[in-house]
């Protein structure tokens, strides 16, 4: 070697030493294929499992509401009254013509033991030739009237019996009560109003029991069923525990795809009907070429990772796929055993102190 050379050499490994001393001292990591079960991301709908819209069952004037929306009520909870002064004189009636006619039937039941006394005597004589036939037909024609009379009257008290109840239950209608705990989403009726049967008065849910409703893309089926829900997370990022899942057997007819409810275990604070949640679902295992996340920095629309190579640091182009934990999909760019910078800044410090910056 020409002795001109040495100063060119001299200077290359002092460039050198620097830039890989340096390389050694920075935190790497290898690029790995890992198996792993497959993550399908969904959005998921909170609804209430108990929702219901009241309704009134008589035509009646509301004349008290108790509540109103985004109240909190417990169950049987008075919430609403109807004007009851109607039904309480009907009941009334009809409690004092059954009265009468159990006193009717007490009258009946005495005159039928007489004349079942009377007639019994009478065929006694008649067997013994001290009456005619004409007063034995008499008795056991009374005996017959009264055991009708007795009849008839038990049948009536049986009528008036019913009124009695459906009055009863008439006056128990003018009182609606919440049938669930829970919150007031909607009233529909105001005081002073006439209610018809059958029409919407109060509307509420159960924060007491939550569940989630995603959509399943037919061709998911056979992979995702059953379901193992690998998470359900709100938008602030906070997770919820889920039960087991269950399909509902019918497809939407214009997207051809399948719902799925998943039960909340926990009551969560905050979180109502209607909510927007993402939930994570576990499909089969596949293989994942992965670096660590935070190794893979953004450039514009590119992404890259720093890779040392042959005590080289290099800018290498990558293609990402979805971050998995704390790791992230390489779907091409590198092979497994590269060996990646974790640090990106560090790589870039480096970089710099070579060039003498």
């Amino acid at each position: 070697m020409k002795l001109s050379h040495y100063p060119v050499l001299f200077a290359l490994c002092l460039w050198l030493l620097p830039q890989l001393g340096a390389a050694d001292s920075v935190a790497t990591a290898s690029v790995t294929l890992k198996t792993i079960p497959a993550q399908y991301q969904f959005d998921g709908v909170v609804e209430a499992v108990n929702r219901a819209t009241v309704s009134s069952r008589i035509a009646a004037e509301v004349i008290e509401i108790n509540v109103d929306v985004n109240d909190r009520v417990a169950q049987d909870q008075v919430i609403l009254r109807f004007r009851d002064d109607e039904i309480k004189t009907r009941l009334m009636r009809a409690e004092a013509n059954l009265l009468a006619e159990k006193a009717q039937y007490q009258e009946a039941l005495a005159r039928q033991k007489e004349a079942q006394a009377e007639a019994g005597r009478i065929a006694d004589l008649f067997a013994r030739k001290q009456v005619t036939r004409s007063a034995l037909d008499k008795a056991e024609a009374d005996k017959a009237a009264a055991n009708a009379r007795v009849n008839v009257l038990a049948a009536q008290i049986k009528a008036r019996e019913a009124e009695v109840a459906e009055a009863k239950v008439a006056l128990s209608y003018t009182v609606v009560q919440a049938p669930y705990a829970g919150i007031v989403t909607e009233r529909l009726i105001e005081v002073g109003e006439m209610a018809s049967p059958g029409q919407l008065l109060m509307s509420g849910v159960s924060l007491d029991s939550l569940r989630v409703v995603i959509q399943i893309p037919q061709r998911l089926l056979d992979d995702l069923l059953p379901a193992r829900i690998a998470n359900v997370e709100t938008i602030d990022g906070k997770s919820h525990l889920a039960g087991e899942a269950t399909l509902v057997p019918q497809a939407d007819p214009a997207s051809h795809s399948f719902g799925l409810r998943i039960p909340l275990l926990a009551q969560a604070d905050h979180l109502y009907p209607g909510s927007s949640v993402k939930v994570s679902l576990e499909g089969p295992d596949e293989t994942l070429l992965l670096v660590p996340a935070q190794a893979v920095v953004q450039r514009g629309e590119a992404s890259a990772v720093y890779l040392l190579k042959d005590d080289d640091i290099q800018l290498r182009q990558v293609r990402p796929g979805r971050t998995v934990g704390s790791e992230r999909e390489i779907l091409a760019g590198l092979q497994a055993g590269d060996v990646v910078i974790i640090e990106p800044r560090q790589a870039v410090g480096i970089i710099k102190n070579s060039q003498g910056e």
